[in-house]
């Protein structure tokens, strides 16, 4: 008899062990095989992870929190098969809320999340070292937000879909007469339509001592018939100001076409240009060249000291 209690009491042992291994019974911490495949080591009810407790995926991925029903709720950790590391919170098993990740490729986002993906408001660190600060959607950048580049290069404004477009304002390391770094006044200073990360539309640019510019643009080159270029203020220019047709087709945004050039000693000449070569004179006038000069040095000092380009440098 004491025999056969005591196979029976073995017996109950390993079925006891057993369950537990399989995910059978109630309280304490178990570990199930999901029909996925998946395993979870953790707290369960009616057999399902609810509780404390760790998944892990066939590939690798593991999730550690407090599960509801089999996803995790609330604050948690996710590491990714890919290396992909979250720490933040989690509604229904996706990142939702407030949350830190680290992608794969090393970039550092910390902001807001829904469905698994940056969406709201959040901070982007790239590898390339650049920083982006603002709107984000479905793991876009968009809406209101600014993007600092490693050589200074700074824009502030509107996103769509990670590029900038719309109304913004960039500032452009002028390569070819070397800009000094983080000093934004030898920097092109753009303010105006943006579209897929080119000037396009309406929009403003002062070039680094080489004049402003204002006007339309057609995907990053000047194009209008009706645009304003002041000239740089430098020794030997009598070229003041000019109003008329800038071509992308036939002079890569330089001027072409009809209009009339403003010279520093008080005349005008309007008629048809070539560059700066007048082919076909129409009409000699007159202004005052102070008032000229007057008006350029107060078109500079508006664009220098705008709001918005002064925003984009503090942004960044």
């Amino acid at each position: 008899m004491k025999k056969l209690s005591l196979i029976m009491a073995s017996a109950l042992a390993l079925c006891t062990v057993g369950m537990a291994l399989a995910g059978c019974g109630e309280g304490g911490e178990k570990t199930l095989t999901l029909e996925d495949g998946n395993v979870y080591v953790g707290q369960v009810k009616d057999g399902v992870p609810n509780g404390t407790g760790t998944l892990t995926d066939y590939l690798g991925s593991e999730w550690k929190g407090n599960f509801v029903d089999g996803k995790l709720e609330g604050y948690g950790t996710y590491l990714g098969y890919d290396l992909t590391e979250y720490e933040g919170f989690f509604k229904n098993g996706l990142f939702e809320g407030y949350g830190h990740r680290i992608g794969a490729n090393g970039d550092d986002f910390t902001g807001m999340f829904s469905g698994g993906k940056a969406n709201g408001v959040g901070r982007m660190e790239y590898t390339t070292m650049c920083i982006y600060e603002g709107g984000w959607k479905d793991d876009y950048m968009d809406g209101m937000g600014w993007m600092t580049w490693p050589v200074g290069d700074i824009y502030f404004g509107q996103w769509i879909e990670g590029q900038p477009a719309g109304f913004g304002c960039k500032l452009f390391y002028a390569t070819d007469v070397g800009s000094v770094k983080d000093n934004y006044e030898t920097y092109n200073i753009y303010v105006g339509n943006m579209d897929n990360n080119q000037m396009h539309g309406w929009g403003i640019m002062k070039f680094y001592t080489a004049g402003i510019y204002m006007g339309k643009w057609d995907k990053g080159i000047r194009d209008d018939d009706n645009g304003i270029y002041y000239f740089e203020e430098k020794a030997g220019m009598r070229e003041v100001k000019f109003i008329g047709a800038f071509s992308k087709s036939k002079n890569n945004g330089w001027i072409w076409g009809e209009g009339t050039m403003y010279y520093n000693d008080g005349t005008s000449v309007s008629g048809t240009w070539e560059g700066i070569t007048c082919t076909n004179q129409h009409e000699l006038g007159h202004v005052d060249p102070a008032a000229l000069a007057a008006e350029r040095a107060s078109v500079n000092a508006q664009i220098v000291s705008n709001e918005y380009y002064a925003g984009a440098i503090n942004a960044g």
